[in-house]
């Protein structure tokens, strides 16, 4: 078992090493031989697992030790830690358990002591009754009280509870005398594989990530515990990639084994999503590149350096149209330098969220991840001095570390200012890749698969998402509410018109909240939209800001429903944005369509004769207007009542007992308020507000 420290710095749980100290000392280990490797120092609990092992191989100079490490230094170790800890040493007897017990309790004091029977180890508490029976000759303290031991492998290796000494897997085979090919790990036998795949195809959208998201999350509920990313994209957009690229990070933790596959190019953001995953494997003459300054960012915008020599503007001048590259759009009325401000702006979001939350998450360290993200970051392989690990660092992750000078270049991977790019033969060289294959039927012989993985396939509940998601059926939702809403305004109370309208918008928003195009901003401006124009309609005399606003912020709601972005940014979002207002656009037309069948036809239909407001017959007309020619208020002149509803100018009124429609001279009359009556020619009543 090889320990590998976690780039994180992050200590292992005491529940989970219990468990794997438990199995390794277990009756169905009896038959297997145990050896921990450790090329690289260790602390925490994870050294439980590496003393329940028979044998300890080391690098020289690499520690073991400070078990008790991430506990609280100023409490005692608790009774139960120590307990197992003492169990294990006296079940396995890798290291004398006084040995073991110093590096879990600080409140002991542990001793070599040389007697006439030999050398021994023991604990400070322990030496008064050793005395008695033992003549003590030496006595050396390895770890002082209120200290927890540790030992590097050339100490421990003098003291005997370390068995062998190697710096690297070929000193390590060689002292086995083995191959050294026969310490790489058994894909095959490692686990009982229930694969999947999962295709990344074309740049890297919100769309995209989120079905992919889902598809992992389904599979794995199903029991999948081998998840390979076929990976063929270039380009994208990097927050969907930070969040794809989380969420494989996370799988690896236990979950399942996750594999990055490239056949043929992995670049930009997904260059980050592979190397994301547990392992990457990539097939002969695979593309594994970064972001550079010629490079796509977002799917249109290219991030360049500006160079600051003296011929540049004769350069620009001379050959113009080398700054007019496909893809390279500045935007309008913006120079070189406010392009690659706002670059660098979104980069440095990208790589604070790599370094604060995907790398702890990886096992690869910020540097590497955050080269494919940004050109100016330089990486190198460096190997630790002491004990012969192999790391990538940038020079500030490189002075990061708590000793910078223990650690050796070996090699650039990636310059200052140039693209990270790597063909398979690099990336397997250098350790990045894991295997180099020719072909996919090889990754399930690599996996010891009996077949080639099954690709996940979009269940019924996706795939109806994504049909009315389309801009088809998106446009019919949008006709069908915006229908069913004329059908209920046409019809008295609440009726099957608002029933339709509100399936039918729901629907809409729905498929495109699960297709990564919605957010409660759409949903928001929607709702508050249709309840400015009903407060217009029902409340306020005729159609003002109340009724436009609303309408602007319900176009606006569809629109944005309908695309990633709030504001244009590139020509790819501009196309976006011409098709959503295509489909808002061309539901507005099928609309007046459907509406002047509607009004021709429906009120005719014998189901909807009767829900139907028809305007009156002209007979009736004639008989209202009659009736209201021989109305005559003019006794109430002089009378008084109060305002029934706000008077702006016009409204109703209580008078005598009698509701009046009543008009003011202009002033605005609050409801509740105190009126009288000053004119009054047949059914024109005109009043005032009573002061005072």
């Amino acid at each position: 078992i090889q320990f590998v420290p976690p780039a994180g710095g992050e200590a292992s749980e005491f529940e989970r090493a219990v468990g794997l100290a438990r199995f390794l000392t277990s009756q169905s280990m009896a038959g297997v031989k145990t050896l921990a490797y450790l090329p690289d120092s260790i602390d925490g609990h994870a050294v439980l697992v590496a003393l329940a092992c028979e044998e300890i191989a080391m690098a020289a100079d690499a520690e073991i030790g400070r078990a008790a490490a991430s506990e609280d230094p100023t409490k005692p170790v608790e009774p139960a830690i120590r307990a197992i800890y003492e169990q294990i040493a006296e079940d396995r007897r890798t290291a004398p358990p006084a040995v073991v017990l110093g590096m879990v309790d600080r409140r002991t004091e542990l001793l070599q002591i040389e007697t006439d029977r030999g050398i021994d180890f023991i604990l400070a508490d322990e030496l008064e009754e050793i005395e008695q029976d033992r003549v003590i000759l030496d006595r050396q303290v390895l770890a002082p009280a209120g200290e927890l031991a540790r030992f590097t492998g050339r100490e421990g290796r003098e003291l005997g509870f370390i068995r062998y000494l190697a710096a690297d897997r070929e000193s390590l085979a060689r002292t086995l005398s083995v191959p050294a090919d026969r310490l790489l790990e058994d894909q095959s036998v490692a686990e009982a594989w229930r694969p999947i795949m999962v295709d990344l195809e074309g740049p890297v959208t919100t769309k995209n990530s989120r079905r992919l998201q889902s598809l992992l999350g389904s599979e794995i509920e199903k029991g999948a515990n081998w998840v390979g990313v076929r990976i063929e994209s270039s380009g994208g957009e990097w927050a969907p990639a930070l969040s794809l690229a989380r969420t494989l990070a996370e799988l690896a933790d236990g979950e399942a084994r996750t594999v990055a596959y490239i056949p043929k190019r992995a670049e930009g953001p997904a260059a980050l999503v592979a190397l994301s995953c547990d392992q990457l494997v990539m097939q002969s003459g695979a593309q594994l590149n970064g972001l550079d300054p010629s490079e796509v960012n977002e799917p249109g915008v290219r991030v360049f350096e500006l160079q600051n020599e003296p011929d540049q503007a004769a350069d620009e001048e001379k050959a113009p149209e080398e700054n007019n590259q496909p893809g390279l759009n500045l935007g309008a009325g913006k120079n070189p330098a406010e392009a690659l401000a706002g670059q660098r702006e979104k980069i440095d979001q990208v790589l604070t969220t790599i370094r604060d939350s995907l790398a702890l998450e990886t096992n690869r360290g910020w540097s590497l991840l955050a080269a494919a993200v940004d050109p100016k970051i330089e990486v190198a392989l460096y190997s630790d001095r002491r004990t012969g690990g192999q790391r990538f660092f940038s020079p500030q992750e490189l002075a990061e570390q708590p000793n910078p000078e223990a650690w050796r270049q070996l090699e650039i991977v990636k310059k200052e200012n140039e693209v990270l790019s790597l063909d398979s033969a690099q990336a397997a060289e250098l350790g990045i890749a894991w295997q180099e294959i020719e072909q996919f039927d090889d990754l399930a012989t690599l996996y010891g698969l009996v077949e080639p993985p099954p690709t996940a396939k979009p269940n019924w509940a996706l795939e109806l998402v994504e049909a009315l998601a389309s801009p088809g059926f998106a446009a019919m939702l949008l006709v069908i509410g915006i229908v069913g809403v004329y059908i209920e305004l046409s019809s008295p109370g609440l009726g099957l018109g608002g029933f339709v309208a509100t399936v039918a918008f729901l629907l809409f928003f729905w498929s495109k909240f699960l297709d990564g195009t919605a957010d409660w901003l759409e949903v928001m401006l929607f709702v508050s939209g249709i309840v400015f124009i009903l407060v217009e309609l029902l409340i306020l005399p005729g159609f003002g800001i109340f009724g436009l606003g609303g309408m602007v912020m319900v176009i606006a709601a569809l629109v944005l429903a309908s695309q990633t972005f709030v504001l244009p940014k590139t020509e790819t979002q501009l196309v976006e944005l011409r098709d959503s207002l295509a489909v808002v656009a061309g539901s507005g037309l099928a609309f007046l369509v459907v509406a002047v069948v509607l009004r021709q036809y429906l009120p005719q239909s014998p189901l909807f004769r009767r829900i139907m407001l028809h305007p009156p017959e002209e007979a009736d007309l004639i008989e209202q207007e009659r009736r209201e020619a021989l109305a005559d208020y003019e006794h109430l002149v002089g009378a008084t009542g109060a305002a029934l509803t706000d008077l702006l100018p016009g409204g109703r009124a209580e008078i005598q007992g009698e509701i009046v429609d009543v008009v003011t001279a202009g002033e605005v009359i609050d409801r509740g308020e105190q009126i009288e009556v000053i004119e009054a020619h047949a059914n024109r009543v005109l009043v005032r507000r009573i002061r005072g």
